[in-house]
């Protein structure tokens, strides 16, 4: 049995040039684009649905907050009107200052006298 090598001659790749395909960039950069705009529009979603949840946070604390305050503030209105009440200032005078209820001797009655307006075509003097 006889054998021959035969021995091939290398061939050399180094002069080949790949040329870029223009119709798989434009298929690539198209997938890129539309990629973006649905990350985009699912960021704005989560970012508009986590503000929502944000919002209703803060105005469910606002109005606690409201309640709290309309509470004291109905408590302040009671406290006053209980300060200011006639039967407790009299008590006060009465008690603290050595005050005494006014009697019909003691007091005196003034009436308010009603100013007449001038008559409007008066004449104050004529020469």
């Amino acid at each position: 049995m006889d054998r021959e090598f035969v021995v091939r001659k290398q061939v050399q790749n180094r002069a080949i040039v790949r040329e870029v395909d223009q119709a798989r960039q434009r298929d690539l950069v198209r997938t890129v684009v539309k990629g973006a705009c649905v990350l985009v529009t699912v960021l704005f979603a989560a970012w508009q649905h986590l503000d929502a949840r944000r919002l209703d946070k803060v105005e469910a604390d606002l109005s606690r907050q409201h309640a709290r305050l309309r509470a004291v503030h109905r408590h302040l209105v009671l406290e006053e009107e209980f300060l200011v009440g006639p039967a407790r200032v009299e008590a006060i005078a009465t008690r603290q200052l050595g005050m005494k209820q006014p009697t019909h001797e003691t007091s005196t009655v003034i009436e308010r006298v009603t100013m007449t307006p001038p008559p409007t075509s008066a004449v104050v003097a004529q020469r």
